[in-house]
């Protein structure tokens, strides 16, 4: 509360007392966006911190004593009550009322472009800023007209909310941080009114909140911001809510919901191997921009600190907060500082009165220990075979694929434009180097997997598209259903195709254990370009075909290249798009800043150029490369079996076919380019008994350059 306390006098002399039309404006520019469509007096937002004033003046405690009293404080101050009982004129006049229509009568504007028109979020909020208001107010017996003036909204408010026929309720819910605000609004006004003056009951206050859980929360887990997932949203706004509301009534239907949404998180978090750095998946994040988790155990910083009460439900949940001993060391580093408390910073963040609100109520948990367990059994760290596949609410599915030599993350289905999240490949992580490639969800630095189509008529990470899954390498085996896929643990493939047409695109995706095969096809003329956002670490190396090497920091850089490979401590993972050397390009992004830096690295664009089609082959390469190829193998039905082989560069001899033999078995590839390439093949009538083949590799003279034997999964 210190820099809250500091920042009182500040607020209330904001506070307009020298014009008649926006006299008790808090006009300081605090706690909303500092825009033209935010900032300004028709802002019912901009008055909720009426909640903080009212707090300090209310409540005698050892920082905030009476305005008389040494060292002085603001309880009981007459002057600080003036300009609250300004404030609160000017934010309940704010008030729409219009008792004919139920659609607006109550509700609360809050942009300066959308005069007279409801907004929930500002009626929503703000019922828990006038509910706490009235309830400090009542608590010293003062400002009797002041009040009746929140009496008499919170009442309005509360119906206007509580309409079944309001918008608010459509299903799926909207914005579900949204609609819990006004929950825990009309269940503290509930509190602090005489229920038998109002027209609904707690009984209303709880089917409510049961057809928000059924109704706000996607079948994958997370909930709707909007329809999308979004951290900031879901973890810092709402788990608030909802665990003040759980502490309040205990309804049933909120520890599940919690449950289902960590269970989705614990899948969309990546840690880094060498250095334990949490990331999120920005791909999958709707409104705020997401590199790392960020767990600040400063006061002001930890938004999310009520969920807190959820860790005896939800265990979990701990991986998202600061630890105890955290807490601990930041106040004991704060209550040694010498320097002078200062007022908050006037931006939305660090003056939110939820964060004051609800930071008194917070639990310290969770213990070191206990959130290092928790870290430690993420899924990408507990299990190296599982698919992992979830539907939102609007044509859009998440899957999550790991298999021994990666974890992939990505979103598919439907796009809206006004989304930061995108379509395809989002995260691409190894259990040894870590995040290979990542994208952003930021649009000042806008970087991801996609596929532009020529002169960008399309990218397929901002478009919609469809997707059919397949059990084997192709899609001419047979299609199965999301049930089927959940159940995959090795090979399986996946065809997604644009939803304005073939024309467009149709891309393909082989999830192999060894890595990805990626597929893009077009019907359209022209150049196209293949956008990887390769994440690059201090110490990392890139060596292309040609032999160029790029190190980061150097400067950008294009070559003629079939393939690079990237080297990380003694790893290396392959991207391969021959036989035919394109054009490629890379470059450090953006420049100039800001960087897309995220999972201690810096995201680089790379960019290949090709027209129609192009095959883009992941493989993570052996650690000791003593044969020239490497191979994996998956049987499908009793007599089919897809075979995936990657032949390293000429050593001591260039490799010119490679012969797979087995009981029963004897095919023959003939190889046509030199360097690393990558082969898929479906091998028929490979007999059941048959449980491992011999992949040789021979010279152009036919002798024997090494060979490799493989288990049929």
């Amino acid at each position: 509360m210190a820099k809250y306390l500091m920042t009182v006098q500040g607020i209330a002399n904001d506070i307009v007392d020298d014009d008649d039309e926006t006299y008790g404006f808090m006009a300081g520019m605090r706690w909303r966006p500092q825009d033209e469509r935010n900032q300004h007096p028709g802002n019912a937002r901009v008055m909720e911190h009426v909640v903080t004033l009212s707090h300090v003046y209310a409540f005698w405690t050892k920082w905030n004593k009476g305005y008389n009293e040494s060292p002085r404080g603001y309880v009981n101050d007459p002057n600080l009550l003036k300009r609250l009982e300004a404030a609160i004129r000017h934010y309940c006049n704010l008030q729409l009322v219009a008792p004919d229509d139920p659609a607006i009568n109550g509700g609360y504007p809050e942009y300066k472009d959308r005069p007279g028109v409801p907004s929930l979020a500002a009626t929503t909020f703000g019922m828990v800023a006038q509910a706490d208001t009235y309830y400090a107010l009542r608590s010293r017996g003062v400002a009797e007209a002041s009040r009746v003036k929140l009496r008499v909204s919170l009442v309005r408010a509360a119906n206007w909310f509580m309409n079944q026929s309001a918008s608010h309720w459509n299903t799926p819910i909207y914005a579900f941080n949204q609609v819990a605000a006004g929950l825990v609004g009309v269940q503290r006004t509930l509190q602090v009114l005489n229920p038998g003056t109002l027209s609904w009951t707690q009984a209303d206050i709880d089917e409510r909140t049961a057809f928000l859980c059924a109704n706000g929360q996607a079948p994958a887990g997370f909930l709707h911001e909007p329809y999308g997932a979004d951290f900031g949203y879901n973890f810092t706004v709402t788990m608030p809510d909802l665990a003040w509301l759980h502490r309040e009534t205990g309804h049933s239907s909120i520890v599940p919901l919690v449950q289902r949404y960590v269970e989705f998180m614990r899948h969309a978090v990546i840690r880094e191997p060498d250095t334990g750095t949490l990331s999120h998946v920005p791909a999958l994040h709707v409104r705020n921009v997401v590199r790392n988790l960020d767990r600040d155990p400063a006061d002001l910083q930890d938004r999310g600190a009520l969920a807190k009460h959820f860790l005896e439900h939800v265990p979990d949940i701990a991986l998202f907060f600061p630890t105890l001993e955290e807490k601990n060391a930041a106040r004991k580093s704060f209550k040694e500082n010498p320097s002078a408390v200062t007022e908050l910073d006037p931006t939305k963040i660090s003056t939110s009165p939820r964060t004051w609100m609800y930071g008194l109520l917070a639990p310290d948990g969770p213990p070191q220990a206990t959130r290092a367990q928790v870290e430690a059994n993420l899924p990408l760290l507990t299990n190296d075979r599982f698919t992992k596949i979830e539907d939102g609410s609007k044509n859009d599915q998440y899957l999550f694929v790991r298999r021994p030599s990666y974890y992939a993350v990505s979103v598919f289905g439907d796009w809206i434009e006004t989304y930061r999240s995108t379509r395809q490949l989002g995260t691409l992580w190894n259990p040894a180097m870590g995040t290979v490639l990542v994208g952003t969800n930021d649009p000042e630095s806008p970087e991801g997997w996609e596929t532009l189509g020529p002169l960008s008529t399309f990218s397929t990470r901002q478009s919609s598209s469809t997707s059919q899954f397949f059990d084997n390498r192709t899609s001419a085996a047979g299609q199965i259903n999301v049930a089927a896929v959940r159940s995959k643990t090795g090979l399986f493939s996946q065809r997604t195709q644009s939803v304005a047409g073939l024309p467009d695109y149709v891309t393909g995706w082989g999830y192999w254990d060894q890595g990805l095969r990626f597929t893009f096809r077009t019907q359209m003329a022209g150049s196209c370009t293949q956008r990887l956002p390769l994440l690059l670490k201090n110490g990392d190396t890139i060596t292309f075909s040609d032999g160029t090497v790029f190190v980061p920091g150097n400067a950008d850089l294009e070559v003629q290249a079939t393939s690079f490979v990237l080297a990380r401590g003694g790893k290396r993972v392959l991207f391969s798009y021959g036989p035919t050397a394109r054009r490629t390009l890379i470059k450090r992004n953006p420049s100039p800043p800001p960087v897309a830096d995220i999972a201690d690295g810096t995201i680089h664009r790379v960019g290949v150029l090709f027209e129609t089609q192009i095959d883009v082959n992941i493989v993570f390469l052996n650690d000791v490369a003593s044969e020239p190829v490497q191979a994996e193998a998956h049987r499908r039905g009793s007599s089919e079996v897809s075979l995936r082989a990657t032949v390293y560069p000429a050593s001591p001899k260039a490799v010119a076919e490679l012969r797979i033999s087995g009981t029963g078995v004897s095919n023959t590839l003939v190889l046509s380019a030199s360097g690393f390439q990558v082969f898929e093949r479906t091998l028929s009538q490979v007999p059941a008994a048959t449980t491992a083949l011999l992949v040789a590799a021979h010279a152009s003279d036919g002798s024997l350059t090494g060979s490799t034997t493989i288990e049929i999964r």
